[in-house]
């Protein structure tokens, strides 16, 4: 050990080479992160495709039994959604909206998993480089003091060297900030995904549930629908009113 930093101009020096390796680090653990969301972005999407498909048609069958299975095995955003209301089903319809809405927002928010790390590494990365060439200037000059030579010659040669590491720092944050601004709008379109998914399947269900247990209909129809959504039974209801 003591051999190495010598070998590296003092501890000055070996704390500058060792921040080459330090963002060596940084780099495996951002594209490790880049490759995990990939893979698991696109199994999340597919999954999620695929349980919108089957529960969909489920629900307009009125058949629970298939929709409690699937919304019990599988691992999708929205399954977990639906999975949230029918727990909660026994408690009332508003309770059941509630849990499915709270369900989409923590299903939302783990899309975004390891993203920070992102992040972190983008903004820190370029700042570990230039702290890795100030210390790599630092030696570089206490070299040139004690062999006492001078000239563009003997300083161009150290300096050189301690710029490395800024390089290496601003080529460790770049591919970091592209990363982290892809996946993000990745994960705010299939977090839409998912709600709009919710708000069309979520009082379906709660439709489902409450004629499954014998609820009223003034209960079921407090459901709430998206307002894009065209309610043509609110319309009738309007004709009724009159």
């Amino acid at each position: 050990m003591s051999d190495w930093i010598a070998a590296h101009g003092g501890i000055t020096g070996a704390v500058a080479a060792s921040v080459v390796y330090i963002l060596i680090v940084c780099s495996l653990i951002s594209f490790i992160v880049m490759i995990e969301r990939t893979l698991t972005l696109h199994a999340v999407r597919k999954q999620e495709d695929t349980d919108y498909n089957a529960l969909r048609t489920a629900l307009r069958a009125r058949d629970m039994g298939a929709v409690r299975s699937r919304a019990a095995q599988s691992a999708s955003p929205l399954a977990a959604s639906l999975q949230a209301g029918l727990d909660a089903g026994d408690l009332g319809q508003e309770q059941m909206s509630d849990a499915i809405d709270q369900e989409v927002s923590m299903q939302s928010a783990t899309l975004g998993r390891n993203l920070p790390v992102l992040a972190t590494i983008a903004s820190v990365a370029p700042y570990i480089g230039l702290f890795g060439t100030v210390l790599g200037i630092l030696s570089a000059f206490k070299k040139i003091a004690e062999t006492g030579q001078t000239g563009a010659k003997a300083v161009a040669g150290p300096i050189s060297e301690a710029l490395i590491a800024t390089g290496w720092g601003l080529g460790v944050a770049i591919p970091a900030v592209i990363a982290y601004n892809y996946f993000s709008g990745r994960v705010n379109a299939l977090s839409l995904h998912v709600e709009n998914h919710s708000l069309e399947l979520g009082p379906r269900l709660q439709a489902s549930v409450a004629a499954e247990s014998g609820t009223t209909p003034e209960i079921a129809a407090s459901v709430s629908v998206p307002a894009r959504t065209p309610a043509p039974a609110t319309a009738g209801g309007a004709h009724a009113a009159r």
